[in-house]
């Protein structure tokens, strides 16, 4: 497991150990005879669990915002890849892509919303992109493993969706 994916599991897993604890001790203490309930002790308990929620929250925020992948630079040797969706195809330079070298996508739409997905070759999603007319959405990711990729379009763009295809050549 890498070292993002365990810092997201443990934070995740703590977070749900709290509200595991929090929800056993909800059921505990509605369980009580009390003849007539403690509104300011209520009220109280009220406040402590909201502040906890809130801080759990928040570390679940900054433990985790580090690692989205939108934002990134290419950096100075980066390859630019300059792709345009139009109903029904994407339009792909076709260059070949070296592996080990950031890739930065320039995604443009001409009509409409187009989801840019791109596909190893045993059908494993590795990112996925919303493309919008109008505007350059950019991605950077690196290839890893020479091969051919293939890009899909996951966003219902009309009758000849399901044939929006397209591929990318990364080699070595």
């Amino acid at each position: 497991m890498g070292r993002i994916a365990l810092i997201i599991a443990v934070s995740y897993g703590t977070v749900s150990v709290l509200a595991i604890v929090f929800l056993v001790w909800v059921g505990v203490s509605t369980r009580g005879n009390q003849p007539e309930p403690d509104l300011r002790k209520i009220g109280e308990r009220e406040k402590t669990w909201f502040a906890v929620v809130v801080v759990l929250l928040a570390v679940l925020l900054f433990s985790t915002i580090l690692f989205t992948p939108y934002g990134r630079s290419a950096g100075k040797h980066a390859q630019i890849e300059k792709i345009k969706a139009i109903q029904f195809a994407w339009i792909v330079p076709g260059t070949p892509l070296k592996t080990g070298t950031p890739v930065e996508f320039q995604l443009t739409s001409a009509d409409v919303n187009h989801g840019f997905a791109v596909y190893n070759a045993g059908g494993k999603l590795l990112f996925e992109v919303q493309v919008m007319p109008g505007k350059t959405q950019k991605y950077v990711y690196t290839f890893k493993k020479p091969g051919t990729y293939t890009i899909l379009c996951i966003e219902f763009c009309g009758v000849g969706h399901a044939h929006m295809q397209g591929s990318l050549t990364v080699s070595a």
